[in-house]
């Protein structure tokens, strides 16, 4: 049984078969003879050959391996093709289970030492991410630094390019000719010859490889220089969660002057199916050393994972050895142990902190107004006329879906009589914006617009306060902590204490956390202004086409 599937066996009947009109059977007794002869010796060969696989017995025993999309497919075929061999452990068979896990999630989940099981399948005992640098960045950090217990398996590699419009790759000479260096591409950015569009490299395998080429020293290592030089590109430019974004747009709007950061079979595949007369070419500027090297890895460092289930992902990783594991998409690599060392974990480490330094994630905690009066005022939004209510969902929704995956959000209600505890309810844990923590934000916060709202006043300032003392007690590390406010009113006679004790109780409560509060309509913006400062934050004046998420934290 290979993955739980049996294998097809023809049923054989007993029994004489009944004659028909009493005719004889048309076939001579010789040709009969023999084809029994040979029906015998097939059962006893196959019969043989069984017993020669019967090695190992029971339920198989998997480990799982999270595999990055882009490989899955190939990975998965070479578990198949493994467990058809029967692999057992003291006569039982074990295999792999293969989970398809993006590079950059599983390398947060590794780093942080624990595990979402719920958006990611189980904890992996193996790792296929698509680019080494990722292992790199897990390597970096000092808690997760021993978890890769043996070398990994390259499995094959992406070139790093930049996506270019022909016509413009040729009038600068980058076709045929002389390729440009990062430092060239980037001069070109900054007088306003090109654009950038990049992809995050905190959130895709061509964003992290293309950011260490175009911030390497040239031998190596990491130069901070070239990073503020590709920082200040990318800020002028347009970035997204991963190059896919940017194709779609780019087919839909080609815009020769723009320069993509890719991988090489990803401008193939935009080319079969985008159709443009002036196709994108890839162009790899000179001196770029950085692969997307994708290898087989087992985690069986210590505190990860237990010896019995690391060797069995390590036997998968000798049969992966062993086999002409071939991806589409993947180029061979003839020296394996250069690849692996095209990147290092204290280059990787230096270039991903400077990275960051400047881009805090958020941990955002929706806190949106429910109260009758919010159904009761018109104000524009999205260029329709809607309820005060209805708007502050819309921002709400299209906050969520302009969020990188590296955030988290949750949401809250308030409303008098909204919650047992006080006039607020609690919607959506925080969690990371994964697609399925993402759409199941946009889903609750929809579900929340279609119930009525609540009657009585705004019970703003008891709400806030409670908010903002969970967010205190849930504030993440290194990322930027808030609130996020969204009302029509500001003013409350629903709440014990006025806007001024209540802004005394912000302003002396210790934590990190700041209020964002944004005013619809007649919203009360003296009061929101006031009870937003009292933590470092701001009041903003909600805009009628959206746009909000970039002013929080500015």
């Amino acid at each position: 049984m290979v993955f739980g599937t049996a294998r097809a066996v023809k049923s054989h009947r007993t029994g004489r078969r009944r004659k028909k009109g009493g005719s004889k059977l048309p076939v001579a007794p010789w040709i009969v003879i023999t084809l029994v002869c040979v029906l015998v010796a097939s059962g006893l060969t196959w019969g043989f050959m069984t017993l020669l696989r019967s090695g190992c017995s029971g339920e198989v025993f998997r480990v799982t391996v999270a595999t990055a999309p882009g490989v899955f497919s190939s990975v998965e075929d070479a578990a198949q093709e493994w467990e058809a061999t029967q692999p057992e452990v003291d006569g039982r068979c074990v295999g792999v289970a293969v989970t398809e896990v993006a590079a950059a999630d599983a390398s947060r989940g590794i780093t942080a030492g624990t595990w979402d099981a719920k958006s990611f399948g189980k904890r992996p005992i193996a790792w296929v991410p698509d680019a080494q640098a990722w292992a790199s960045s897990v390597a970096s950090n000092e808690a997760s630094a021993g978890y890769a217990s043996a070398d990994p398996v390259v499995l094959g590699q992406a070139s790093s390019v930049l996506a270019v419009a022909e016509s413009t790759a040729t009038e600068l000479g980058w076709l045929g000719g002389q390729p440009p260096a990062w430092t060239d591409v980037l001069a070109r950015v900054s007088d306003g010859t090109l654009t950038l569009g990049a992809a995050n490299p905190r959130t895709s395998t061509e964003g992290l490889v293309s950011m260490l080429n175009a911030t390497s020293d040239g031998a190596g290592g990491f130069a901070e220089d070239a990073m503020a030089a590709y920082s200040a590109a990318v800020e002028s430019g347009t970035m997204t969660d991963d190059i896919a974004e940017q194709l779609s747009a780019y087919a839909e709007a080609p815009d020769p002057a723009k320069v993509l950061t890719a991988l090489d079979y990803q401008v193939e595949d935009f080319n079969a199916t985008a159709g443009l007369e002036d196709p994108l070419v890839p162009v790899t500027p000179s001196g770029t050393a950085v692969s997307a090297v994708a290898s087989y890895m087992v985690l069986g460092g210590a505190g990860w994972v237990s010896e019995s289930d690391a060797g069995i992902a390590e036997r998968f990783g000798e049969f992966l050895a062993s086999s002409d594991f071939t991806d589409a998409d993947l180029q061979p690599v003839e020296d394996p142990a250069a690849a692996l060392a095209q990147t290092t974990p204290e280059a990787v480490g230096l270039a991903t902190r400077s990275w960051q330094s400047g881009r805090q994630d958020l941990n955002l905690l929706f806190l949106v107004d429910r109260s009758s009066a919010a159904a009761e005022e018109t104000v524009t939004y999205g260029g329709a006329d809607v309820t005060a209510a209805d708007a502050t969902i819309r921002m709400a929704v299209d906050m969520v879906e302009d969020m990188e995956s590296t955030y988290r959000a949750g949401l809250w209600e308030y409303g008098v009589g909204a919650g047992e505890d006080g006039p607020w309810r609690p919607v959506t844990d925080l969690a990371e914006m994964s697609d399925e923590n993402r759409g199941q934000l946009t889903d609750d916060l929809y579900a929340i617009s279609a119930n009525d709202t609540y009657e009585g006043g705004s019970p703003l300032y008891d709400s806030l306060v409670a908010a903002y003392q969970y967010m205190n007690e849930h504030a993440a590390d290194g990322a930027l902590n808030v609130v996020v406010v969204l009302t029509n009113s500001g003013e409350d006679t629903a709440s014990a204490p006025t806007v001024e004790e209540t802004a005394t109780a912000l302003s002396s409560a210790d934590g990190p956390v700041k209020a964002y509060t944004v005013g619809f309509g007649a919203a009360n913006a003296d009061n929101l202004a006031l009870l937003a400062e009292a933590t470092g934050g701001a009041y903003i004046e909600a805009p009628a086409e959206g746009g909000v998420l970039a002013d929080i934290g500015a």
